[in-house]
């Protein structure tokens, strides 16, 4: 219709008449362009805050699924650091059960889910780049990258890890269950004989090699617990949702 206005002006030669027509049609399609940004802009938001909205609550999830082993593995490590005083030291003494069992179990690694299903969705579509907050980006590129190291680690660890109750049957030794019900292994019952395992060098070589691999697991998992905590604050704050007060 435009256009045969333009042309009817221009075949009278009205040439104020063929001015207004190209104006009118140059704003048209600047306020058509500019309602498609705007309407791209608000739909870009929309996701943006979905996604924002959908990560934050997984994050939330992932870091109380892996609490209880990196919890468990914590306490492990703690009986490892214990237990090298108690190999190593100038006045031997006896393992406490769980000590025995820290020993027993210190071939026992592997990561904790690290997983989140938003940021597996937005790799796989190539979808990152929809956090417009640098914030954001910074935290889980920060993520990203930590969890990568310690997949790296881990691989290298678990190379060299050893089962020191099936290399060392006569130092470490799998015991009846209290439960006839549960597994000896399950219920971790063991027996150490420190005396044998101090005077053992092959022993404490593999020992000394399952503690320092253990301790740079669960330091590994630590760093990976705190940059997931960061994650989680920055996008609490990108929502508006208040971060909770701990006591003092």
């Amino acid at each position: 219709m435009i256009l045969r206005r333009v042309m009817a002006h221009f075949q009278k030669q009205e040439w104020a008449a063929i001015v207004i027509d190209f104006v009118i049609v140059v704003v048209g399609v600047f306020i058509g362009i500019e309602v498609q940004q705007w309407a791209d802009a608000q739909r870009q938001g929309r996701l943006e805050r979905a996604y924002t909205e959908r990560l934050q609550a997984e994050v939330l999830n992932l870091m109380a699924t892996r609490a209880p082993l990196v919890e468990a593995r914590n306490r492990f490590n703690a009986g490892l650091a214990s237990t090298t005083q108690a190999l190593f030291g100038a006045e031997p003494r006896a393992l406490s059960h769980f000590e025995c069992q820290s020993v027993a179990y210190s071939y026992a690694i592997s990561n904790p889910t690290d997983d989140l299903a938003a940021l597996i969705e937005l790799q796989s579509t190539g979808q990152l780049s929809v956090f417009s907050n640098p914030r954001v980006s910074e935290a889980l590129g920060a993520f990203l990258l930590v969890r990568a190291r310690a997949r790296d680690s881990l691989a290298g660890i678990t190379r060299n890890q050893l089962n020191l109750h099936l290399r060392h049957p006569d130092l470490v030794q799998v015991t009846a269950p209290s439960d006839p019900s549960s597994s000896s292994y399950a219920s971790g019952s063991f027996r150490c004989d420190l005396g044998g395992m101090r005077a053992s060098q092959q022993f404490l070589n593999d020992y000394e090699l399952n503690q320092t691999n253990f301790a740079l697991h669960t330091r590994d998992n630590a760093r990976v617990d705190a940059s997931l905590l960061e994650l989680n604050q920055v996008l609490m704050d990108v929502l508006g949702l208040p971060r909770k007060v701990t006591a003092p």
